[in-house]
């Protein structure tokens, strides 16, 4: 586990062949682990347990695949046997927020309430 929106995925391209790629998950940004202050790494820890619980829900599919910014990762959705959107179940859950691309925003200012 990377953190809330990222895991490592060992993939089965074609028999024979596989590799380990990171998967960002696609629509969804989770607070940070190299976050701004003390309660973003509380929740990014928070979402990484969520995320981890998901996946272990059995084998993970992930589909809609395509290239990230980062070299070695790509942006997928994924699913298990449970749960048909792994994002949307972590949006469901106020572990991660909807997210379509550039500047993110920040997640300490929810620490102020």
């Amino acid at each position: 586990m990377v953190d809330g929106d990222t895991f490592e995925a060992r993939v089965h391209l074609w028999p024979g062949l596989e590799m380990t790629t990171r998967v960002r998950l696609r629509g969804i940004d989770a607070p940070e682990m190299k976050g701004a202050c003390a309660e973003e790494f509380r929740m990014a820890e928070a979402s990484g347990e969520a995320l981890r619980a998901l996946l272990a829900d059995g084998d993970v599919a992930i589909f809609n695949i395509g290239p990230d910014k980062y070299n070695g990762r790509v942006v997928a959705d994924a699913a298990t046997r449970r749960t048909p959107s792994v994002s949307a179940a972590l949006l469901a859950s106020g572990h991660a927020r909807r997210y379509q691309g550039g500047k993110r925003g920040g997640w300490c200012w929810l620490s102020a309430r």
